[in-house]
């Protein structure tokens, strides 16, 4: 892991925890709450949509109001008739990034416990994180609960080598991922963004050897508002142009050949689903996407 300067301590967001729609709506997708925690990243991924907007890492921050934080999250778990009961904490950050600086998901783990699983509540909240086993001392600490989910965004060394340059390597990852899931944890695995050009027999034989509990698989893409941003960056020159207000993805045929070694690898271990993808996809490779199996469903 790189060293970062520690991200300033600022004012706490309006909300920490609202719900955030998708957006295209094209997409599959089960929406989520977002869990507001912090904005940026020490990883600095250099496809990372984060980098065209307020909260890129320049903008780093965490947000700290603990009795405002936990009265929300008390409050949402309380609410019945929700579109959706998972709060997604990785979203506008990575989840554990921060971490190791501002201490958070110990006491997190335990009020979940008290508060959610004691009580069959199905609000769940989901860490998303190209962490190793060096952020995660909170959940070894601590054990399991099932009303929060660990998912591990694991890219192949190649590709992390040369576009993740601060986060845990992926060997890391995943013994993180093995050592979760052996203690008892929900542990999921994303593979995404795979990128053209790299090799991922690899990972997909790791992952097979793990079988977390759902894989979510999704290929290099660029919002609207990160495309402007990145047109002339060597990694997004295969996207192709989008419609308005879509996605910038590579050519179907490309996605489709990287989709499927993956299925083909996968499908008989563990749940699958896809990131940011359409309908038609989904149905083509044989994925649920009427129940939108993706990282971001907590079941």
């Amino acid at each position: 892991m790189e060293n970062h300067t520690p991200a300033p301590h600022c004012a706490n967001p309006e909300k920490y925890i609202e719900l955030l729609r998708s957006t295209p709506v094209a997409t599959v997708c089960p929406n989520f709450y977002l869990f507001d925690h912090a904005r940026g990243c020490n990883f600095n991924c250099s496809y990372c949509f984060l980098r065209d907007i307020e909260y890129n890492r320049k903008e780093r921050r965490v947000f700290d109001d603990s009795e405002k934080l936990y009265r929300e999250l008390g409050e949402w778990i309380a609410r019945d008739g929700l579109e959706t009961y998972l709060a997604n904490s990785g979203n506008m950050t990575d989840s554990l990034s921060f971490e190791n600086e501002r201490p958070l998901w110990g006491g997190l783990i335990e009020y979940m416990r008290e508060h959610a699983e004691k009580k069959g509540r199905p609000h769940t909240l989901l860490v998303v994180t190209k962490a190793g086993l060096s952020h995660c001392r909170a959940f070894l600490d601590h054990a399991p609960t099932r009303n929060i989910i660990l998912s591990f965004s694991i890219n192949s060394p190649e590709a992390a080598r040369d576009h993740e340059p601060g986060a845990a390597a992926p060997a890391d990852r995943l013994e993180a991922a093995r050592e979760l899931q052996k203690r008892g944890w929900r542990v999921r695995v994303r593979m995404d963004p795979m990128i053209h050009g790299y090799d991922y027999s690899w990972l997909i034989r790791e992952v097979r050897a793990l079988a977390p509990e759902r894989v979510t698989l999704g290929t290099l893409r660029a919002d609207p508002t990160l495309l402007p941003e990145v047109r002339d960056v060597a990694i997004f020159r295969e996207l192709e142009e989008p419609e308005p207000d879509s996605i910038a993805r590579y050519p179907r045929p490309i996605r489709m050949a990287m989709y499927r070694a993956a299925v083909d690898g996968l499908a008989d271990v563990t749940s699958l689903g896809m990131c940011e993808e359409t309908e038609d996809v989904w149905l083509e490779l044989g994925l649920d996407a009427a129940n939108k199996t993706c990282n971001c469903n907590p079941v």
